[in-house]
């Protein structure tokens, strides 16, 4: 077997990094030597803002070159300047970073011309500032300066109501015209309201006197109808109606009034059928009575018939027996002549 075949060959890729202070190794992406605390400081960053700054103004040139002028021109710089401060690479030496967030600062500050970039700039702020806290996380004071510098950028209301003032008077107006607005608005809502709670009172009591009143009229329709007062309960009955209502309540006092009309209807068409029935009861006996006399009148007729008839049966009996008497007179007389 060939030996030089069976050896291992081992293959070293890559760059090794030394701190050049003590030449301890260095891990990838740190800002100082955790052996010594050497400060590592990165050649290339160092000219991280001349290369931003250079690539900015050459993003103009390019503009310029391509004869573009105007609202067209601007925005294109802008888009072109965006992109160009989003992809531009965050250094990894704490002076660096110290240096860019320096230097991106200005540009997040409200002021009367802002930056049109503000957004963009703002976002690389962030991702600067996260990095530099990282970097400095063990370094207090460099925090407190961190924090110091985010601070700065949060404008109070007033400062930016001012900046906002100058850049457009008319947005003072606006605000003080909206200010005056909303306090009109608040007190009209508050008075509207007050308004709304009396009426909401006043409606309460007044519901409660009309129910009380409806009340009472419909005890006195049930009494007429159960004493066949039948006039008197209609009379009444149609007087059943909820008149009561507020403004602020015409729902309720719709409600309340569709309730009523209800019983209204209800305790009518019992009434009307008390009605009904009590006058069929009148027809029936007076059909009774009718049917009474009637009666009567046929049996008087019948007995006056009935003695008519004896006396006429009678009188023929008596005349039979007075002709009979007669007859047998005469049959005497002619047998005495015989």
């Amino acid at each position: 077997m060939n030996q030089s075949s069976d050896t291992s060959t081992v293959v070293k890729k890559g760059n090794v990094n030394k701190c050049p202070s003590c030449g301890a190794q260095l891990g990838a992406f740190v800002s100082s030597c955790q052996s010594c605390g050497h400060e590592i400081t990165d050649v290339e960053a160092n000219r991280s803002i001349t290369t931003l700054v250079s690539r900015l103004e050459e993003v103009e040139r390019e503009v310029d070159e391509k004869g573009l002028t105007g609202r067209r021109r601007e925005q294109t710089i802008v888009e072109r300047r965006a992109r160009v401060i989003r992809d531009f690479p965050v250094p990894n030496s704490r002076e660096d970073l110290q240096q860019l967030l320096y230097f991106i600062q200005p540009k997040l500050i409200e002021s009367v011309k802002p930056d049109p970039n503000t957004e963009d700039w703002r976002a690389k702020f962030n991702e600067v500032v996260s990095r530099a806290k990282n970097a400095y996380k063990n370094d207090s004071s460099a925090l407190a300066e961190f924090e110091e510098i985010e601070a700065s950028l949060s404008t109070p209301l007033s400062t930016g109501l001012a900046i906002r003032a100058k850049r457009n008077p008319l947005f003072v107006a606006l605000l003080v015209g909206i200010t005056l607005l909303g306090l009109v608005g608040l007190v009209g809502s508050m008075m509207e309201r007050s308004k709304e709670r009396q009426c909401e009172e006043k409606y309460t009591a007044g519901a409660l006197a009309e129910k009380e009143r409806l009340e009472k009229l419909y005890a006195q329709v049930d009494q007429d109808y159960k004493g066949k007062r039948y006039t008197e309960a209609v009379a009444n009955a149609s007087k059943l109606v909820w008149e009561y209502t507020e403004p602020c309540k015409v729902d309720d006092a719709a409600a309340s009034k569709g309730v009523w009309d209800e019983k209204r209807i209800q305790i009518s068409a019992l009434i009307q059928k008390g009605i009904e029935i009590d006058a069929a009861e009148k027809e029936a006996a007076a059909n009774r009575e009718l049917a009474e006399k009637q009666a009567d009148a046929d049996r008087e007729l019948a007995a006056k018939q009935a003695e008519a008839q004896k006396e006429t049966e009678l009188a023929r009996i008596a005349t039979e027996k007075e002709r009979a008497r007669i007859a047998e007179v005469r049959r005497k007389e002619l047998d005495k002549k015989w």
